[in-house]
């Protein structure tokens, strides 16, 4: 469970700014873009958040089908699949509507970016390092690098055992106690894809997009390098768009 208050959300500033607070201050970090800061406050209210991504074998339980790539019974890259591993290649649509049915809900950027840092004002919750995810992490590595196409980009000098997704909970949890925040596969989050100028409602942290054409997820993946996996990277795409590297966690807001 995860019982915030206050998040220092958006956790980027542009590269300008991290001469003038200087590289260790928290939520500093040099890879940052635009659409990644300023740093500000966002007021949440107690929420509970899955320690895991969904699995294969949960969403096939909640809804009688298995849409991922890289499925349950099959072998890719070396990795024997199993309903323990992610379920991937679900939309935004897919989510929200399966969630809801259960009374749960996709997290909000704000909750996930709350959950993933756990307190940490790092580059990525293990510390300020890419070396410092092994062991925690499931992303791109040199190991993998035989699987993928010419011109691929890995983690130099990165191992973690894994060329496609690992089954839930594979690599050590961060101070919250989650797993896979970084890496395996992205996460969907609730709402859409706007600039932090748009005011956070407190509670929740949902920014209210005046159209909502695109919408964002988190965590970096298994196909991806570290640089992706921050804890403050965010990207989008349509609420239609289904990805064999892309997933979600569940998360339901605890009410009296």
């Amino acid at each position: 469970m995860v019982t915030a208050t206050v998040l220092r959300d958006g956790a980027e500033l542009e590269l300008a700014a991290t001469a003038e607070r200087g590289i260790d201050s928290p939520n500093v970090d040099p890879n940052a873009s635009t659409n990644q800061g300023p740093v500000h406050d966002v007021t949440l209210g107690p929420f509970l958040l899955s320690k895991y991504e969904m699995t294969q074998g949960q969403w096939l339980r909640f809804t009688g089908k298995n849409p991922s790539n890289y499925a349950t019974g099959t072998s890719s890259a070396g990795t024997s699949i199993t309903a323990a591993h992610p379920v991937e290649q679900v939309s935004w649509q897919d989510a929200d509507g399966a969630l809801g049915r259960l009374g749960l809900a996709l997290p909000t950027e704000a909750q996930w970016e709350y959950a993933c840092r756990a307190g940490t004002g790092s580059v990525w919750h293990t510390g300020a390092e890419a070396a410092t995810l092994q062991g925690s992490a499931n992303i791109a590595d040199e190991a993998s690098a035989r699987y993928y196409a010419a011109g691929w980009t890995f983690e130099k000098g990165f191992a973690d055992g894994f060329d496609v997704h690992a089954p839930v909970g594979s690599f050590g949890p961060n101070p919250f106690g989650l797993h896979d925040v970084h890496g395996n596969v992205w996460e969907w989050c609730r709402g859409g894809y706007t600039g932090y100028a748009t005011p956070a409602r407190a509670g929740d942290g949902l920014r209210e997009a005046q159209r909502v054409s695109l919408l964002v997820y988190r965590g970096g993946s298994f196909a991806d390098p570290a640089v992706f996996a921050r804890s403050a990277y965010r990207y989008r795409y349509a609420p239609g768009v289904r990805l064999r590297v892309l997933g979600l966690r569940p998360s339901r807001v605890i009410t009296e």
